[in-house]
């Protein structure tokens, strides 16, 4: 099936009228509520639906705040004990380093210095070259988080992409708008407006998590794609923000559930690496590139942009408010390519090496070899 695109002349009209209601949500809407704002809490509901309020992000925002917290406690009560049963434990930095602006400087352009930048920098510390080592060694211990706090971040995403996934999928399984995604546009607004209560709690939750992870993202371990992961969170929120308040919450449900599989196969993983499963973290990592393949690189593209691009536009007509959000999903889409790089890589690793273990390449800071403080002590005698 062709769909048709719009016209110059259709943008240009539509831009003409940019601070009416129907710039932004289409001719069907201004038609039945013309430029009122659709979000009144004042409007009654049908019975076991919710219309959208400005007050739920209010609720997102208090839910958020709420998961920070039981994060914490989680990470504390339940992550922490069970990582130190398994054997997992924090750095020991009894020889820590002392203040050098020289050597601070070069650790925050490169955690791994090559002989040549040692040496270098050796000379403008007036320093020898194994006292720099040392030195390099013991800061590496001091800011590369542990094992166990690894684990302890892993467990808590894990818990929540599971528990999360299912819920998805158990609601998401009887809508007929999953396997025909035109349907998420036919009948807009009237009958795209009211939202089941089970999608509210779907929706209300996905948002709050996605908005304690853009804050938390800064204390969490840190990533070499730290910045792209911080445009995700935020290109995910709108979404999840734009689709709820624009009567698009048909097509964000089937957004948020397909990112939900891969999340959870990739978290099993982790969990698997830290405690040494070799058998676990192969196979969920198996899992995981499946998953992220059939989901994110064939359904999202194939279905989800096609359907919120062209099937939108086929049966309502132009509306701006799409072109916004079309263009945040594909920024998700560029990302899901440029991730998978990293798993493409990672792949190659593995057979290169003869299928040892899965590592997350992503990671900054690498496991400080134990062997490091028995050296510095050697070195200090």
């Amino acid at each position: 099936m062709l769909y048709p695109f719009p016209s110059w002349d259709q943008f240009s009209r539509i831009f003409k009228n940019k601070y009416d209601t129907f710039w932004w949500f289409g001719e069907n809407y201004y038609r039945k509520h013309g430029n009122k704002w659709p979000l009144s809490d004042q409007t009654e509901s049908p019975e076991g639906y919710v219309y959208p309020s400005i007050t739920d992000f209010k609720t997102v925002a208090m839910l958020a705040l709420t998961l920070y917290v039981v994060r914490f406690i989680f990470e504390k009560v339940i992550a922490e004990p069970i990582g130190k049963w398994c054997g997992l434990k924090h750095y020991s930095n009894t020889h820590p380093p002392g203040p050098n602006k020289k050597l601070e400087a070069l650790i925050a352009r490169t955690k791994k210095p090559n002989q040549k930048q040692i040496e270098e920098v050796a000379k403008l510390a007036d320093m020898e070259v194994r006292e720099v080592e040392v030195w390099i060694r013991r800061k590496l211990r001091e800011i590369t988080p542990s094992k166990l706090t690894k684990f302890k971040e892993t467990m808590w995403r894990f818990v929540f992409y599971s528990s999360i996934c299912g819920y998805g999928i158990s609601i998401m399984w009887k809508q007929d708008y999953l396997w025909n995604t035109m349907l998420c546009w036919v009948g807009y607004p009237d009958l795209t407006w009211a939202i089941p209560n089970c999608l509210y709690y779907y929706y209300m939750v996905s948002g709050a998590f996605y908005l304690s992870l853009l804050v938390s993202q800064f204390h969490d371990t840190k990533r070499k794609d730290f910045w792209e992961m911080f445009l995700h969170h935020i290109a995910t929120l709108a979404l999840i923000g734009g689709s709820w308040v624009g009567g698009g919450y048909r097509m964000g449900s089937i957004i948020m559930v397909i990112h939900d599989v891969a999340d959870v196969f990739l978290e099993t993983a982790k969990l698997g690496i830290y405690l040494k499963y070799e058998m676990l973290s192969n196979v969920c990592f198996a899992g995981f590139t499946l998953s992220w393949i059939i989901f994110r690189l064939i359904f999202y593209p194939y279905k989800v942009l096609t359907s919120s691009l062209f099937e939108s536009t086929a049966v309502l007509g132009v509306w701006p408010a799409n072109i916004v959000y079309g263009l945040f999903l594909i920024i998700l889409q560029v990302l899901h390519i440029y991730w998978f790089t990293f798993i493409v890589k990672l792949l190659l690793k593995i057979l290169g090496e003869n299928g040892e273990s899965v590592e997350d390449n992503r990671s900054e800071d690498e496991e400080i070899p134990s062997s490091s403080a028995e050296e510095d002590k050697k070195k200090d005698q």
